[in-house]
């Protein structure tokens, strides 16, 4: 390593410069670049406590937030994605993401309790495309 000031070589020990920090503990917000503990983040409802970005939810992740603990119950609606539209590759498009993100729609929805009160959620998960297949607008 160089001595920036005085322009020489230093020697340094690579071992005593070693930091173990625990891989999948933390993250890095896009808007200040920030590094946040997962932990702390997670306390704070996924936003950043440095500039106030929210971070992207799951609709799990975000009924969870919401709904009291145990109380959800998701509704089994059992409804069949169709074509009406006859767009190319749709059905293909609507199986290949359920396979990749194991949601079966863009939209979970169930009943639950919000500070002890019963009540209905609907929650958009991004990972189904936004919704946009399940909306048949793309």
């Amino acid at each position: 390593m160089i001595d920036k000031i005085r322009k020489r070589e230093i020697e340094v020990n690579n071992e005593e410069r070693r930091v173990d920090i625990p891989v999948g503990k933390w993250v890095k917000c896009d808007k200040c670049k920030e590094i946040i503990y997962k932990e702390m983040l997670r306390e704070n409802y996924s936003v950043c406590p440095n500039c106030g970005n929210h971070f992207r939810l799951s609709s799990r992740r975000r009924i969870a937030q919401i709904i009291d603990e145990n109380t959800f119950e998701e509704f089994s609606l059992n409804i069949d994605t169709v074509n009406p539209l006859e767009m190319e590759s749709y059905v293909k498009k609507i199986e290949t993401l359920r396979e990749k993100t194991g949601l079966d729609e863009a939209v979970k929805c169930g009943i639950g309790k919000i500070n002890g009160e019963k009540a209905v959620i609907c929650v958009m998960d991004r990972k189904f495309s936004y919704g946009k297949y399940g909306n048949c607008c793309w």
